[in-house]
């Protein structure tokens, strides 16, 4: 459904979203259902996933459903429920007392590009410190929506990896 009117003349808002690459293996592995977040947009989204610190790549695109917005406590016990003994790190983590627990439907694994390449490309490109909406950097998007898929993870009660 990339940039395709969906049934109410809406499209999903695509985004560039750092993440730490211990994270993203946890998504991949199942073990990761939900990515928490302090801010985030309050609507279904596409994903492209740029690594920080250790890969400094854009490696894949998640499909991410719906948000659940929600109080810190909120928030807190869905992340206990997801990974016992969370809780508490999770509340001082939402420190805005108010959360998002953004489920993860679909990651798609993407023929990774650098913060350098991408760089060459495009002069003065700086990956976000949480997320940009794409809106406004088509440049970037047509880059990232021309990189080649390589493999599919979709929910079941984990992730199956199938090949593109």
């Amino acid at each position: 459904m990339n940039n395709q009117l969906s049934l109410f003349g809406e499209s999903k808002k695509e985004i560039l979203l750092s993440l730490r690459e211990e994270y993203y293996k946890k998504m991949l592995n199942g073990s990761k259902k939900y990515e928490y977040r302090t801010k985030y947009l309050k609507e279904e989204t596409t994903a492209y996933i740029y690594i920080s610190k250790t890969l400094k790549k854009i490696v894949a695109k998640i499909e991410f459903g719906m948000p659940i917005v929600g109080t810190a406590e909120q928030i807190a016990t869905i992340s206990e429920r997801e990974n016992p003994g969370s809780y508490d790190e999770m509340l001082q983590y939402m420190h805005n007392d108010i959360g998002y627990a953004i489920p993860i439907k679909k990651i798609i694994q993407l023929e990774e590009i650098s913060l350098e390449d991408i760089k060459n490309i495009i002069s003065g490109f700086a990956p976000p410190q949480s997320y940009y909406i794409l809106d406004n950097k088509p440049e970037l998007l047509n880059i990232l929506k021309s990189q080649k898929e390589i493999e599919i993870y979709e929910e079941d009660s984990k992730y199956i990896k199938r090949n593109h």
